[in-house]
């Protein structure tokens, strides 16, 4: 009974599914930065966890990063996710002549960028187990130095000790992103734009076709500020409205996030804030988020390792 009961609360954090849709492979806020800045990470990106986002903004990567997360789901030490995801920029060489010698520069800003990703969940509950593994890659386009255009797809398994629940999927999910100015970026993303999960009880369903739309902006050097709208399948109106912050206080030292989120159409609408911090060693970052959930479950800490090189 404790089984059914954590599965659905997982699911019911979804909106309510429409007809031929699925509540698996909830999106419930990918990585550590994005959840303790409250979701609001459509136009922000810029990272590897930016393949769950937005893809397009993979591109305004500027080296090649590893991240990895950790998170027990509404502390309740039934549900654990990971995230393991990698990131990478193509470094274009460029040949200039200046004072009659040969001159080779770097340019960070202009390449392809692409992540690839592994996502897992775990649900254990009185010797019932149930998991879900999306393995997958997103890549990102951009036309001069300010826009781009990014693809994720990804491969999903769903498997139970439970008979027949257990299932095989796809998703693709599409992105474009725009920088407005030396300091804000806007981007657009739908991240189930064409799936499929096809399930041994002779079932076949779709994830909810949701479109976000965000924004962000470097306020000072060590100051970015951001926000997210998003629209789902099986919701009226507004389904999510997200803010956050980050603030290096100690400039590629130390950061202080948060954020709010407000979500409607799962087991109850959600007010909630969110927070975190950074701390940067050398190459090294080290990331924690604080998220608080429904009343119904426990809060939930994530934690996390960058490594940039």
């Amino acid at each position: 009974m404790r089984f059914w009961l954590v599965l659905l609360l997982l699911a019911g954090l979804a909106p309510r599914a429409s007809a031929g849709t699925t509540t698996a492979f909830a999106s419930n806020d990918p990585g550590v930065r994005a959840t303790a800045m409250g979701g609001a990470y459509t136009g922000l990106g810029g990272d590897p966890g930016a393949l769950y986002w937005n893809p397009a903004t993979l591109f305004f990567q500027s080296h090649r990063s590893i991240e990895a997360s950790y998170s027990d789901l509404y502390g309740l030490g039934l549900a654990k996710r990971t995230f393991f995801t990698y990131g990478s920029k193509h470094v274009i060489e460029e040949v200039h002549y200046e004072d009659d010698q040969v001159v080779v520069r770097q340019n960070r800003t202009s390449g392809m960028a692409y992540a690839l990703g592994l996502e897992s969940l775990f649900l254990d509950v009185d010797e019932n187990g149930y998991s879900e593994l999306s393995l997958g890659g997103g890549i990102a386009w951009g036309y001069g130095d300010r826009f781009a255009i990014g693809l994720a797809l990804r491969g999903l398994f769903a498997s139970s000790d439970i008979e027949d629940v257990s299932g095989t999927g796809y998703n693709l999910g599409l992105g474009v992103a725009w920088k407005a100015s030396s300091r804000d970026r806007i981007g657009v993303d739908v991240p189930h734009l064409f799936s499929r999960m096809i399930w041994k009880f002779d079932s076949t369903e779709r994830l909810p076709i949701d479109a976000s739309v965000g924004w962000s902006r470097r306020m000072f050097n060590n100051v970015t500020v951001s926000a997210d709208l998003e629209i789902r399948e099986g919701t009226s109106g507004l389904y999510r409205a997200a803010a956050g912050g980050e603030w290096w206080v100690f400039p590629d030292r130390l950061a202080v996030r948060g954020g709010f989120r407000h979500v409607t159409g799962g087991v109850e609408n959600i007010d909630k804030p969110t927070f975190g911090a950074a701390m940067r060693l050398s190459r090294l970052r080290f990331d924690y988020a604080y998220r608080f959930e429904p009343d119904a479950l426990g809060d939930t800490h994530r934690l996390g390792l960058a490594v940039d090189f």
